[in-house]
């Protein structure tokens, strides 16, 4: 008999389990659990139960190959998946809407879905989760189901529900089910409708409310970038900025830095945010809206009469904020926030165009960090080779040719993937003496880049083919997010 599996290990694809409903799993104590090389991998709590595998193979339509695994953890992962559905039929209150949009919650959850999307059509509705940036999708509903389950979702986000040819937005709290054990206890999930021609287009974004994991060491920067990102952070003052496009992952770094912060002594830090995605303990959270009485200018001026230490702001959007938040770091307030530029010396640029003097931003400004998220490779089954004259080209350094670097391949660990997670780039831009006199000067990006490469300045790419040879993400990764206009 195969070794036995080790669940928590796994990562369950939410489209095989859906193909096996709860009762038959239960009973049969099986778990599909991902596709590998045509394979559906099931988890089994008796692998040699050749009757069930047969059926499970005429059923679901492709070769399935069992895996042994320990009873009790099988059950507890059924739990996970099936239990909140089981006890609500147990109670009879359970219809089909109920039912779909209760699995999907759980199956989003389980899968670390950032999104799930809902897309109407002529046959019924596709559902897709976005897992690491890419969609995948997980199941179809059947169009008799279509109105209710719209209706479902929008009751939950107290919309209206008559409301048919107008985008609505709203959200909700869903209690994450105890048998997940996770330390998550709630999601927020934020709702938006957009009307279409087959029906209402409903996407879920969902937001996990345990800060704790945003921490500095698991956002992947390599150690002279880390050891630089927390010495600017343990500056007194000065303008902090995480810049990239929509996506990035700039957000999940400025809450690791506060996290960091908060540990290290007694702080007053105080955010505004637009609004706030995560609920962190022990520090003061303004929420803003432009239409509100609150907006980003008013929260900052009045922010300076609460004695803060640090202050973030959610971005940098116009001369006003970027104004209130300079005279901030000028009088001794470390400034966290962030800008959308292409790369991290970019951001000296961009600050200039919105009117600020360039003395001010050499004053101010300790630290850019241009960061672009990549998939992270499945360290299980990852496959090394030599670095073709293709892979060189493609990163822009002949001398690659003949290193060692790694495919994607796929296993049940990876839920047939190849990739697990995500892992950021980043390129720190940290002005020494000579570059703030060149800012101060009124030097072009082209001389900036030159003397930060001069003094040890690494980019986007360096870092991702850093990560390539480590093993830790693909050329093919790093290729699609690192080159920079």
């Amino acid at each position: 008999m195969d070794d036995v599996l080790d669940l928590a290990e796994v990562v369950v694809d939410p489209s095989c389990v859906m193909q096996v409903p709860d009762d038959y799993a239960f009973a049969h104590g099986v778990l599909p659990l991902s596709m590998v090389d045509g394979d559906m991998i099931v988890a089994m709590a008796n692998p040699s139960d050749v009757m069930t595998i047969a059926e499970m193979r005429r059923e679901l339509g492709v070769p399935v190959l069992a895996r042994a695994v320990d009873p009790k953890a099988l059950g507890t992962l059924l739990a996970k998946i099936y239990g909140g559905i089981r006890a609500m039929k147990s109670e009879g209150q359970l219809d089909g809407a109920v039912q779909v949009v209760d699995s999907l919650l759980r199956a989003a959850f389980l899968r670390h879905a950032s999104d799930v999307h809902f897309d109407p059509d002529a046959d019924g509705v596709r559902v897709r989760f976005r897992v690491d940036g890419e969609l995948a999708d997980v199941m179809r509903i059947p169009q008799a189901l279509q109105p209710s389950v719209v209706s479902r979702l929008k009751v939950m986000a107290e919309l209206k529900l008559d409301e048919r040819r107008a985008p609505q937005d709203g959200a909700f709290s869903w209690r994450v089910p105890e048998a997940f054990a996770s330390g998550t206890t709630h999601l927020d999930v934020r709702l938006a409708t957009l009307p279409g021609h087959y029906g209402e287009k409903v996407t879920l974004r969902l937001l996990e409310t345990d800060s704790g994991r945003f921490t500095v060491d698991a956002l992947g920067m390599l150690e002279n970038d880390r050891r630089t990102f927390l010495d600017v952070l343990e500056s007194p003052h000065g303008l902090v900025l995480l810049t990239g496009p929509t996506g990035s992952g700039k957000t999940t770094t400025l809450y690791a830095a506060i996290q960091h912060l908060l540990a290290l002594r007694p702080l007053n830090i105080v955010t505004v945010e637009n609004p706030v995605e995560y609920e962190i303990p022990g520090i003061f959270q303004a929420e803003v809206d432009a239409a509100d009485k609150v907006n980003f200018t008013k929260a900052l001026r009045s922010i300076l009469r609460h004695d803060p230490d640090v202050i973030m702001i959610g971005e940098i959007r116009d001369f006003e904020s970027l104004d209130t938040a300079v005279k901030a770091a000028l009088t001794g307030h470390l400034v966290l926030s962030t800008l959308h530029t292409n790369d991290a010396v970019n951001a000296v640029t961009r600050l200039s165009n919105m009117g600020l003097e360039r003395h001010l931003v050499s004053a101010t400004l300790r630290l850019s960090v241009a960061q672009r998220l990549v998939r992270s490779l499945c360290s299980r089954c990852r496959v090394p080779r030599a670095a073709t004259e293709s892979d060189a080209l493609r990163l822009g350094r002949n001398d690659l040719v003949g290193a060692e670097i790694y495919d994607r391949r796929g296993c049940v660990f990876c839920a047939g993937r190849g990739l697990r997670g995500r892992i950021g780039l980043f390129e720190l831009f940290r002005p020494n003496v000579d570059i703030q006199s060149a800012i101060a000067d009124g030097a072009g990006e082209h001389e900036i880049r030159k003397l930060n490469r001069s003094a040890g300045g690494r980019t986007l790419l360096d870092d991702g083919i850093e990560k390539c040879l480590a093993g830790l993400t693909t050329v093919e990764e790093v290729g699609r997010v690192a080159f920079c206009g």
